[in-house]
């Protein structure tokens, strides 16, 4: 009987190997069936609700296409675009049919329920950046979108709703755009940026008229015989009033080192000239600079543009065998002050602390005997130990140190010498790390 049952056991797990090795052809109802739970989930909410009134409208199913860099980084852009006092909805997609990326606006019925208004094709086929503006003197908004091809050409698109029409206001080639009020006037402005047949870069300012469509306000250039293409721009106010920019171009042959170019706004040419207190020539040299990644940024958050420099007299003297640091002093040009932070910039963690101002032009940078992986800055003069700066894992002990932050995984901690005291009672260690990603 034991015998009859093992027999019994085996031959039915040998029938269930059998069984669940065939495959199972289904009816076309119950293959729908399963394709559809194994499709992605159907999103939520009003997205999910703006997602089945593009599909109904389509009679497929879209797909949608995330901007990959940028602030708004979502297919759905929520926002009042014709300045009725009622929400209005962008979708980014494509299908089938479509090569090139569409947007689709959406607007609520009386009933509540998101209707597909119109949709246009856009100028490429992935999206790189989406943001909203107010480029037009008007309670309405423009859709302002940057396209990339398969060729790595950039195109940007400005797109204003009104009346119930999407429509295309400008389309351009770019490398890069800002949107600023540069002007002075009520509204934004459009700034772009693109390299010419000679190797200048050129600089276009564009602010929309009463009309609505953009005028030309000026024209300005990176020159070739100094610079080999734009590698960022920033807007910002300055210590008079006024309004600037500051653009970082790439220098010389290989084109890894940096120089920047201050520029404002003349009301009376309406034109943007040069920065009067200090010369182009002058701020050229001053802001060369061998690390690539160190641009003109609005460091402290005040609304002025900083131009990060390396002054041979704030040079440091590096003589550390693991780490590559460099003293940068950061300038505002529109102020008879020019001078706005000093510190140190660690190229390897692209991280600034900023330093005691009075300890420049007096500092070595040597790796620390004492701690394993730490540096330290001693004054050149005698030796004297004035910072120790270490990356630590975040279970070290950190008794007896400040923590900067954390970069890479690991917090930054430094710790004053012993016995130095500062002139400047304001100077705080703990508020001192920048992060210059």
């Amino acid at each position: 009987m034991n015998r009859t049952r093992r027999l019994r056991l085996v031959l039915c797990t040998l029938l269930c190997f059998v069984l669940c090795s065939c495959q199972t052809v289904l009816p076309a109802n119950e293959k729908a069936q399963v394709e559809e739970l194994l499709r992605a989930p159907k999103l939520s909410g009003d997205y999910g609700a703006l997602q089945t009134a593009l599909n109904d409208w389509l009679g497929e199913s879209a797909q949608l296409k995330y901007p990959i860099q940028g602030e708004l980084l979502s297919p759905f852009v929520l926002q009042d675009l014709d300045g009725d006092g009622q929400q209005d909805a962008a979708v980014l997609y494509t299908t089938a049919q479509t090569a090139n990326v569409c947007i689709a606006i959406l607007q609520r019925d009386d009933a509540g329920s998101w209707q597909v208004r119109q949709s246009v094709e856009g100028l490429a086929e992935t999206v790189e950046n989406v943001s909203l503006a107010q480029l037009q003197d008007t309670d309405s908004c423009q859709l302002v979108v940057g396209y990339t091809a398969a060729q790595n050409d950039h195109y940007l698109a400005v797109y204003s709703y009104q009346d119930g029409t999407l429509s295309t206001i400008l389309e351009q080639q770019y490398e890069q755009y800002l949107v600023e009020n540069i002007t002075g006037g009520s509204s934004q402005d459009l700034i772009l940026m693109s390299t010419q047949e000679d190797g200048s870069v050129q600089i276009e300012l564009l602010t929309a008229d009463r009309e609505g469509s953009f005028r030309q306000v000026a024209v300005n250039g990176l020159s070739a015989d100094k610079f080999s293409g734009c590698a960022s721009v920033a807007a910002g106010a300055g210590a008079d009033g006024r309004h600037y920019l500051v653009l970082d171009g790439w220098t010389g042959i290989s084109g890894n080192n940096l120089a920047s170019v201050l520029l404002c706004y003349d009301e009376n040419s309406q034109q943007m000239v040069p920065a009067t207190r200090i010369s182009s020539q002058r701020l050229y040299n001053a802001s060369l600079r061998n690390v690539p990644t160190l641009v003109s940024r609005d460091l402290d958050g005040d609304g002025i543009v900083e131009i990060p420099t390396q002054p041979d007299e704030a040079g440091l003297l590096n003589l550390s065998q693991s780490r590559r640091m460099d003293f940068i002093v950061w300038m505002d040009y529109t102020s008879s002050h020019p001078e706005k932070s000093f510190g140190l910039l660690d190229e390897e963690t692209n991280c600034y602390i900023e330093l005691p101002a009075e300890w420049e032009g007096n500092l070595k940078l040597t790796d620390s005997e004492e701690y394993d992986g730490a540096v330290e800055l001693r004054t050149v003069d005698e030796d004297e130990l004035v910072l120790t700066v270490r990356l630590a894992r975040t279970s070290a002990n950190s008794t007896g140190w400040t923590r900067l932050g954390v970069v890479a995984s690991r917090q930054l901690q430094a710790r004053m010498g012993p016995g130095v005291l500062l002139a400047d009672t304001n100077y705080r260690l703990s508020k001192a790390l920048y992060l210059l990603n």
